[in-house]
């Protein structure tokens, strides 16, 4: 009887562990103009309701569990989830287990729709890597039609008014983007640096899903986003003011939504403004 017992809790945490391998995804590389150097595997746990611990561990080619990651913008993973119609945005940064090397950061999702997760980091030695995961919907995913049309350059964020010099551009052409940030009639004067930049541009191509992530600086400032010429970056950004450049690396033909992140006001609260720029 209880050797019975025993192999049935044996049965029992094999099926578990099964359903545990079968939940881990490998992550796709997304980085735009970038190389995968590591391996990145991504679950998300169950907890209540629609809320989830989404799970990154990263690893070398060889096998490795990687450790020690550099400090990009005072985090060590920036992560950006978006929602399959990309209605919603977050921009998030993980705990981390210096033991385990997982990071985990809580999410609520909403029923009836996917999202993809995509994991920003510098592991020491290696650079930037950015590795796209997909949490599946609950149920039927919701009909939805996203619009690839251009959005206007004016768009709301709590306060303020953010102004992109054009939604259109030219394909395949590096390009500097005025940014301009008011408030009511005038240029907003209450703005503060967000993570260590005057300002946050995310962007993602709704085909392929590649991802960007600039930092506009103010004009007639330059800021190098070198890892080992981050304290002068972090000098540099000391300041944020309502008029910026957004310089976009060469960007292959295509649809990208686009979120705008500044920082203002006496709380220093951070508002998102959300375009959509289509390269042609």
């Amino acid at each position: 009887m209880i050797g019975r017992y025993r192999a049935a809790l044996l049965l029992a945490g094999v099926v578990a562990l099964l359903a545990s391998a079968a939940a881990q995804q490998t992550g796709a590389f997304a980085l735009l103009g970038g190389k995968a150097a590591i391996v990145s595997k991504f679950w998300a746990a169950g907890g209540s309701g629609e809320t989830y611990a989404l799970n990154v561990q990263q690893f070398t080619t060889s096998g490795a569990t990687i450790k020690a990651y550099d400090i990009d913008m005072q985090h060590l993973m920036h992560m950006v989830i978006v929602r399959d119609d990309f209605a919603t945005f977050a921009h998030e940064h993980p705990s981390f287990n210096a033991t385990t090397g997982i990071f985990v950061q809580n999410f609520t999702k909403e029923p009836n729709h996917k999202y993809y997760a995509f994991a920003d980091t510098s592991p020491k030695g290696i650079g930037q890597q950015v590795f796209r995961f997909t949490l599946e919907s609950d149920g039927e995913a919701a009909a939805y039609k996203l619009s690839t049309a251009p959005s206007s350059y004016n768009e709301k964020a709590g306060p303020y008014n953010v102004l992109l010099q054009k939604t259109t551009i030219r394909a395949q052409t590096p390009q500097k983007l005025d940014l301009t940030v008011v408030e009511g009639d005038d240029p907003a004067t209450d703005l503060v640096p967000y993570l260590g930049a005057a300002a946050h541009v995310v962007m993602i191509d709704i085909s392929t899903l590649s991802y960007v992530h600039v930092h506009p600086t103010l004009k007639g400032q330059t800021m190098s986003m070198k890892p080992n010429s981050m304290r002068a970056t972090m000098v540099a950004a000391q300041k944020a003011g309502p008029f910026m450049d957004v310089t976009l690396p060469a960007l292959p033909a295509g649809v990208y939504k686009t979120w705008v992140q500044v920082a203002g006001g006496p709380a220093k609260t951070v508002y998102t403004a959300a375009f959509t720029i289509v390269a042609k």
